[in-house]
């Protein structure tokens, strides 16, 4: 993994992981667009291993929405529940 993904890993699961100590059962996270993605077909390998990294602490994805940001990116927007 390249220094900039483990980076946003690392955030976006630390974050999930002081949501689950602090008690949280819900945790909702916004994920934008990588800038070194090429086009907009195929996997968004970013957002895979982000999504996995809070999985890892305990979460489940269950909804999924996208937007765009003020310069037209795309920007997801996954919801966990905390696994019992």
């Amino acid at each position: 993994m390249g220094l900039i993904k483990n980076a946003k890993t690392d955030t976006l699961g630390g974050l999930a992981r002081k949501a689950r100590e602090a008690g949280q059962t819900t945790f909702a996270a916004m994920l934008n667009y990588p800038a070194t993605q090429p086009d907009l077909s195929g996997e968004i390998n970013d957002w895979s291993v982000m999504v996995e990294a809070v999985e890892a602490e305990g979460w489940q994805l269950v909804n999924w929405t996208v937007g765009q940001d003020k310069k037209g990116r795309p920007q997801a927007f996954p919801v966990f529940r905390r696994l019992p």
